[in-house]
């Protein structure tokens, strides 16, 4: 450990100094130079209205400004005389450059008009470089998302804003809660074990996404952790409103420059910067209501089988019962949910100088959930500071505080949850009902918790403070020669409380992982656990540009990384609480804490070669080097390819000169190839045999974990081949971009059954691998196009098929919703693998004479099993229709889900309770009785269909325009998750309670449904 202090901290002064080095040997690189002030004005084409922030640059330079509120820009800058060339760049709109001589006039106007640009060739798109290239010279697809389209609908939440926006995207909501988690899949499923969500990265810092509950409520008082990661995943810390743009690197070519963190593709998030001129004021307020979409059906049926209502046996699972009892049904659904308010203000102020920009915004989010007891607040703070030190040196800066408050209830895979809690009894029962001092009774024909005391007595909260700090200094000491160091911090503190009060009534001891040897001193159950990341990251880049021949160019990039990563996880817990005592120090049982700390380094270094011949034809090769301190010793360094091609036609002279060119106006062909890795799978210290003390006999023992460790792991790695067209034509009025993939990821981190005469039972091991196979389709327009009508759409179409090989036996796993998830060869990871019905050569389901449905069993009588479902999608599209007349705006936007299937456990538990529609039709006679009983355990009766088409956005705007001292006031009026078109017997079938977990998907066990919401905001400028 010595050794590696020294080495961190000596490379982290080299990386410190590194630059101040810089600052002295290129001190005096500019000398026999003229003072020259370049100005002029930056307007659009068409509308002749300004264009704020467009960035002007002298190429080759470091001297850069971006346009003023009213579209002027003025550079002052030291140059000797000479011909340059002055571009300006802006999303959406095609680059223009123009030649410039510069010479004994030391005072240059140069106006430009700059062009919508559908395809979007020219915009810069930064891949973990300090020098962005253009799409143009890209050989794989990248997909940008402005910031003003992810706040059309606000959400609250980015990656929510994010559905439907993204080429090769599965972005889904796992819970409804006020701050539910995201998952995001980039082309597929890249790992087993490990995690597939996404690198992400803010304004070059690589930030914390990861899931850590820290609200400690399972299924029982033991405590412990869930089957999957639910729960809050740190980007719902990150304000929608201060995002410039997003860029999504799906491809492992894009990403391999990030080397052993890409493999799950990365997510790039760019935020406001300032603008010089006259300071802006902006302000946004929303007022949101949130409301349960859809109620689901349950019993009505005047009768129960079996006796009162409070009978110890389960009616419907007991065919032997045949008496019926009178009951009133209820509808609890009723009391769990309600209408949740919220509001979302965002206060921004931008301005500045020519040499120093600031933007700074404040914001306040607050929701209810549509859960009782619920809610989500958050505050956030952030400023980003430009300065121009010298006319070789800039420094930007940002700084990023959020702190966040959620009051919680148990959410799914806990019987706790207020879900599970009305799902495990059936609906009979008077849930309110007290004795006679007031204490609310057990329900249920087990003694179950009563949902209302899950509601209103269950206290879980959480607190979040995390503060993300940036800083870049780029120099340009010589012509053509950029230099960057960035350094990045990313350091959150979570804190959660749980607290479940005794409870007076008898309530069964299984339920609170006490067996039959729980006693009523041991009623009630408390726990705290905090948990504390940092994140350090810091990388040097140059670039370096030459011009080989007045045909050939070439881009030269180096870089070098490093990046720290320190967690640290503490839990208390305890049982047997007297009244009114909620902390863990006054429970009489204490319960196993936890003490989890981790440790990691990763640095790497890369070279990249870019050539350009003609402005058309763009070849790329890159290499990267990574170690890491949890890689086996025999692995320690990890080297990662990536090269690419474009060429596009349509630039060349030769397409110029043909008919073609007037009506088809872009033509571009390109193909990429990449490896990357993943560095998830592998835990700090998992190449080392760890050893934990326990006291044995008065002395202290050693005992070390059932898992051999691997002192030769290597993370998993990934290789791609993309091939893609991108076509535009009538003036990029219609666009076309088509990617295919191929990409197999090896080395899978996986456990192997090892012999227990080894003294341990599995062994970390890099086995069997994974393909995926897809294509993407991304087809844009602009219909209509008048004065005063503009009519834009764009669909995206994402077709996948993920595959597991050499995996070796069938691996099959066991979860809490008693979802059977299995891993086979030649099968989708993480299929559903379970019992199901036996049917005729015709295909219908074998009954026996009473007419229930039989189980599928061989020759001896034993249960056959077979891949009941598979929980990837088919495919998944998205269609977004903009329309614009004079001052009114309209957006809508659907997306689709076709295929992924769904364990729904909560419907099948309905029915066992003699809550749902089935249990109804046999208490009426209208099915044989036993016809539940029969097939209950049959797993295949818990598959449900998936497929959906969802109303995700609706906005509708109206701009005022200016009024008295406002500059510009819009009003907006907007929806999501407004309506679903599905068959899904369910609320929703975009749930999952696993959470992010990798290998189990589409599981629907107590999720809080996801809401569907409606905004008003407004919109002012001042």
């Amino acid at each position: 450990m010595k050794r590696f202090y020294t080495f961190r901290c000596s490379k982290m002064l080299v990386h410190f100094f590194t630059p101040i080095l810089l600052l002295f040997v290129f001190s005096s690189a500019n000398a026999q130079t003229n003072r020259y002030v370049l100005s002029g004005k930056v307007i659009e084409d068409g509308s002749k209205a300004p264009i704020p922030g467009a960035g002007v640059k002298v190429q080759g330079t470091n001297f850069a400004v971006g346009a003023n509120i009213d579209g002027s820009y003025s550079i002052a800058a030291n140059l000797a005389p000479g011909t340059y060339q002055l571009s300006v760049t802006y999303i959406g709109y095609k680059t223009i450059t123009k030649q410039i001589s510069l010479g004994s006039n030391l005072n240059v106007t140069t106006d430009f008009t700059l062009a919508q640009d559908a395809m979007g060739l020219d915009e810069v798109i930064v891949t973990g470089t300090s020098a962005g290239t253009t799409r143009k010279q890209l050989g794989n697809y990248v997909t940008s998302v402005k910031g003003e389209d992810l706040n059309k609908a606000p959400s609250g939440n980015v990656l929510s804003s994010l559905q439907g926006k993204v080429a090769g995207a599965q972005i889904s909501q796992n819970s409804g809660d006020p701050a539910g988690g995201m998952s995001v899949k980039l082309r597929g499923i890249s790992s087993a074990n490990s995690s597939t969500e996404p690198l992400y990265i803010i304004d070059g810092v690589i930030v914390n996404n990861t899931t850590t509950r820290v609200t400690n409520t399972t299924g029982n008082y033991d405590g412990g952790n869930f089957v999957g990661s639910i729960g809050q995943n740190r980007m719902v810390d990150i304000n929608p409103a201060d995002i410039e743009r997003v860029e999504v690197l799906n491809g492992a070519s894009a990403a391999a420059i990030y080397g052993s963190r890409a493999n799950a593709g990365v997510i790039q998030i760019f935020t406001k910067k300032g603008v010089a001129g006259k300071t802006q004021v902006s302000f946004n307020s929303n007022f949101v209501i949130s409301q349960l979409r859809k109620k689901i059906e349950v019993n009505q049926s005047p009768v129960k089988f079996g006796g009162s209502v409070d009978a110890v046996t389960q009616d419907v699972l007991t065919p032997a019962l045949t008496t019926t009892s009178p009951v009133t049904r209820y509808d609890y659904q009723d009391y769990i949910f309600r209408t949740g308010y919220g509001t979302d203000n965002n206060l921004s102020i931008s301005g500045g100088s020519e040499n120093t920009k600031v933007y700074s915004s404040f914001g306040y989010f607050s929701n209810q959930g549509i859960i009782k007891n619920t809610d989500f607040r958050k505050y956030n703070f952030r400023t980003n500071l430009d300065q121009k030190i010298n006319d070789w040196a800039s420094l930007s800066a940002g700084l990023n505080y959020i702190k966040s408050a959620a009051n919680e209830k148990p959410d799914g895979n806990s019987f706790f949850s207020p879900m599970n809690s009305v799902t495990i009894i059936g609906n009979f029962h008077d849930i309110f009902r007290r004795d006679a001092s007031g204490n609310l009774l057990a329900v249920g024909e087990r003694g179950r918790v009563n949902p209302v005391s899950v509601i209103e007595d269950i206290k879980q909260r959480q607190e979040v403070d995390r503060i993300i700090a940036n800083a870049t200094l780029k120099l340009n000491p010589v012509k053509n020669l950029t230099i960057d160091f960035t350094l990045g911090a990313d350091n959150s503190a979570q804190n959660g409380t749980t607290y479940i009060p005794p409870y007076t009534y008898n309530v069964n001891p299984d339920f609170f992982g006490g067996g039959t040897n729980l006693t009523a001193s041991q009623n009630g159950y408390s726990s705290t656990a905090n948990n504390k990341a940092f994140l350090f990251n810091n990388e040097i880049n140059a670039t370096y540009q030459a011009k080989i021949t007045d045909l050939l160019t070439s881009v030269t990039q180096v870089g070098y990384s490093y990046q720290y990563e320190k967690s640290q996880y503490a839990l208390l817990q305890g049982r047997g609480l007297a009244p009114q005592i909620r902390t863990v120090n006054g429970a009489s049982t204490q319960l196993p804490s936890v003490d989890g700390r981790t440790e990691l380094s990763i640095s790497g270094a890369y070279v990249q070669q870019n050539f350009k011949y003609k402005d058309h034809l763009f070849v790329t090769g890159a290499l990267r080097m990574d170690q890491s301190s949890v890689f086996g010793e025999d692995n320690r360094n990890q080297v990662y390819v990536k090269a690419s091609m474009s060429y596009v036609l349509s630039s060349a002279e030769y397409w110029k000169k043909t008919n073609l060119s007037d009506w088809w106006d872009t033509f571009k062909l390109r193909a990429a190839y990449g490896q990357s890795g993943n560095l998830t799978g592998i835990g700090a210290y998992d190449r080392i045999n760890a050893y934990n003390g326990q006291a044995f006999l008065g002395y202290t023992s050693l005992f070390s974990s059932f898992q051999l460790a691997n002192e030769n792991v290597k993370p998993e790695r990934q290789d791609e081949l993309e091939v893609g067209i991108d076509l535009g034509f009538f003036k990029n009025r219609l666009t076309l971009s088509a990617n295919y993939y191929d990409k197999k990821v090896k080395d899978l981190l996986l456990a192997q059954v090892i012999a227990p005469s080894q003294g341990y039972t599995s062994f970390l091991n890099n086995i069997g691998s994974l393909k995926n196979t897809g294509f993407e389709l991304v087809l844009g327009g602009t219909p209509v196009k008048t004065d005063n009508f503009t009519w834009n759409a764009t669909a995206i179409f994402n077709r996948n098929r993920n595959e597991a090989f050499d995996i070796g036996a069938l691996r099959l796993l066991s979860t809490n919703p008693g979802a059977p998830v299995a891993i086979i060869d030649g099968e989708p990871l993480g299929v559903f693998y379970g019992t199901y019905f036996a049917r005729n050569a015709d295909g219908s389901l074998v009954t026996n004479a009473a007419g229930i449905p039989q189980q599928a069993r061989d020759g001896a009588g034993n249960p056959l099993r077979k891949v009941l479902g598979d929980p990837n999608p088919d495919y998944n599209w998205s269609l977004v229709n903009d329309f614009s007349y004079k001052k009114f705006g309209l957006r809508v936007q659907l997306d689709a889900v076709q295929g992924g299937d769904v364990w729904n456990a909560d419907w099948r538990t309905r029915q066992g309770v003699g809550g749902g529609k089935v249990a109804e039709q046999e208490q009426l006679g209208l099915l044989p009785r036993g016809y539940v009983a029969g097939v209950y355990a049959i797993e295949e009766w818990r598959i449900d269909n998936g497929s959906f088409v969802k109303l995700r956005e609706v906005s509708l705007s109206y701009n005022v325009g200016k009024v008295k001292s406002i500059s510009d006031l819009t009003l907006v009026l907007s929806g999501r998750n407004l309506i679903s078109w599905d068959k899904y017997k369910g609320y929703d079938p975009e749930l999952n309670s696993a959470g992010q977990s990798t290998i189990l998907r589409n599981i629907d066990f107590g999720s809080v449904p996801i809401p569907r919401t409606f905004s008003l905001g407004l919109q002012v400028k001042f």
